[in-house]
């Protein structure tokens, strides 16, 4: 019995660090919002590298990039979302300002911080 016991103990402590090991994946594309979802991430992707296929078509721009972050304002951001930007389409007939806003601080959200 108590063998048993040690095995099924084992194997649930596997199932919880495979589950654990892919958390942060999980993670990126369960924190990004619905219009995120449904109108950036095939371009800029769930971890806003712009690196899916689409992205990589559109050149999409990578929002972890610290220095593109630093120089960018706010109003500029609304402003792409709302009016579109070389490649990527307008979204002002589509979304509300708010949403427009959400998405702007969605990539902010995204800079990578200095270590």
């Amino acid at each position: 019995m108590k063998k048993n016991t040690l095995v099924a103990l084992c194997a649930a402590l596997f199932l919880a660090a495979l589950l654990f090991a892919s958390a942060p994946a999980l993670q990126a594309a369960d924190s990004r919002s619905e219009n995120w979802q449904t109108h950036c991430s095939v371009c800029h992707g769930d971890d806003g590298k712009g690196q899916t296929e689409q992205g990589k078509k559109k050149k999409a721009r990578n929002f972890t990039n610290a220095k593109w972050q630093d120089k960018i304002d706010d109003a500029r951001i609304v402003k792409s979302i709302t009016k579109g930007h070389d490649e990527m389409p307008p979204f002002g007939k589509k979304l509300t300002e708010p949403e427009i806003k959400a998405l702007a601080a969605e990539v902010r959200s995204l800079a990578t911080k200095p270590s």
